[in-house]
């Protein structure tokens, strides 16, 4: 004995509009954005006209007082003492300065796309990059990719405009507990001066003279990366950035292999 099939209707579906709590918490989103960003300009402006410049002054007035002690006398190391504190204090406002630029509306791009934007055009303007990558990538924290990104860009442009530097080779390495940046250049950059600005014993370091070395210097540091200058294999400086990897992002990277 069969049995007819019983038609089951079909309806149509039409989505239901927004209620009134919905539509505008959807209103609220762009005013919310809007207002932050505003904030993140006027921390930023603050923290440039105010603290920074303060700091700065601090320090310069310690190395004129450095000038006039001599060595040997009990008040001189006192004075040095403060005179790195004001150095490192200058380059962590100056981090913090620069998240404060960058926002939160940034792309957020993997660290190779984010260094292919230089090896396209870099700012320097003739220098020509070139970014190698070796191993399997391993996914980063978009603070971590940035902060990265910011180091090979800045070496580049130094090694191009302090440097006089014509080509840039970019190396991005990921192995099994590290991720390795090195930026190497043809330049001819003095490796001594260069050392002494990222430990901060260059006297007016961080403002508005070698910014943005003291910078990666300050954010390596916050970070807990280790950051070293030597001599490149193309004949100029190789400014390197090696940064362990969590536990969770060995465990990704093996898988990947």
């Amino acid at each position: 004995m069969t049995q007819a099939a019983v038609p089951i209707p079909v309806q149509s579906f039409r989505p239901q509009p927004f209620g009134p709590a919905q539509v505008a918490y959807r209103g609220q989103l762009p005013v919310r954005q809007q207002t932050a960003e505003l904030e993140r300009r006027r921390l930023a402006r603050e923290l440039h006209d105010g603290a920074i410049q303060e700091v700065l002054a601090a320090g310069l007035a310690i190395d004129l007082c450095l000038a006039d002690t001599p060595v040997g006398v009990p008040m001189r190391a006192g004075l040095e003492d403060a005179r790195r504190l004001t150095a490192s204090a200058l380059r962590r406002l100056r981090s913090c300065l620069q998240d404060l630029r960058e926002g939160a509306n940034a792309p957020d791009e993997e660290l190779p796309d984010l260094l292919g934007r230089l090896s396209v055009r870099h700012p320097a303007g003739q220098l020509d990059v070139n970014v190698e990558i070796t191993g399997p990538p391993v996914p980063l924290p978009p603070a971590v990719r940035w902060s990265l990104f910011h180091v090979a860009s800045e070496c580049a442009f130094n090694a191009a405009v302090h440097g006089g530097a014509r080509r840039t080779v970019i190396r991005l390495s990921y192995g099994c507990e590290a991720v390795a940046l090195c930026v190497a250049d043809d330049g001819h950059g003095k490796l001594k001066t260069l050392r002494k600005i990222i430990r901060g014993e260059v006297p007016g370091t961080g403002g508005g003279y070698h910014t943005g070395l003291a910078d990666i210097a300050a954010r390596a540091e916050e970070m807990g990366w280790t950051l070293r200058a030597d001599r490149s294999d193309l004949g100029g400086i190789a400014v390197q950035v090696l940064l362990p990897l969590p536990a969770t992002c060995n465990m990704q990277g093996e898988a990947h292999g």
